[in-house]
């Protein structure tokens, strides 16, 4: 896995333009914290199979929620989309086609500490036919792109990652340590005293939390950090 530092903003666009003179589709993920590439269901133990615990997480989930998922069918992977989406923990794990949105996630609302973000090329994961298929049941990691059906995962380019548990291995693997992500994974380093110019130079380029939360919180959120409020 290639490993790389910007600074500045001029930095960051040439790393990315980079990038895409060797794949046409490159995923970005802007996180505080360095590796760990698990979806939210495994983070804390990703030896445990919870496949099981899943689909009664998404029936709950459907059953109680009815009355706010009518425009959501069947198809149990775009369930499973709308899920993450609110908050509840998948087996999905979010990035985005845009780098400037993974850039402003890793630089926005991190206290202190270096940021990172992670470019996946994604050419020969892509799964095109991922709504036909159990997403309990693939044999590998797989790249995906949602339904653009909603005003955030539009804004954000959004699309996941959906992850398996490896029995070979008997748990989620990481894609930083996944022999079949590790050569198509690269790592940027942001260091701490360059977020607040990186976030300038993004707002000046049009990308702040009221472009990429096309909502009131957003809104309200950009211009908290624009008249510096506390």
């Amino acid at each position: 896995m290639a490993i790389t530092t910007v600074k500045t903003f001029e930095e960051y666009i040439g790393w990315t333009e980079s990038l895409y003179r060797d794949s046409k589709l490159i995923l970005f993920r802007g996180q505080p914290v360095q590796g760990n590439l698990l979806p939210s269901i495994a983070r804390k133990t990703p030896t445990y199979d919870s496949a099981s615990l899943e689909r009664t997480l998404l029936d709950q989930f459907k059953l109680m929620g009815a009355s706010m998922l009518t425009s959501v069918g069947s198809n149990l992977l775009e369930l499973m989309v709308v899920a993450q989406h609110y908050g509840l923990k998948t087996r999905l794990l979010d990035w985005t086609s845009n780098p400037l949105a993974a850039l402003y996630f890793a630089c926005a609302d991190v206290k202190e500490g270096n940021t990172y973000i992670y470019a996946l090329e994604s050419d020969d994961l892509l799964a095109t036919d991922a709504y036909s298929k159990d997403p309990f049941s693939q044999p590998k990691t797989r790249v995906f792109q949602p339904p653009l059906n909603n005003p955030r995962i539009l804004a954000q380019h959004g699309w996941f990652t959906l992850h398996r548990y490896s029995e070979k291995s008997r748990r989620f693997v990481s894609l930083e340590n996944n022999k079949d992500t590790q050569s198509i994974l690269s790592e940027l380093h942001i260091p701490e005293d360059s977020r607040s110019g990186l976030l300038a130079s993004l707002a000046g380029h049009g990308v702040a939390s009221h472009t990429l939360f096309p909502d009131l919180a957003g809104l309200s959120q950009y211009l908290n950090r624009k008249y510096s409020v506390d």
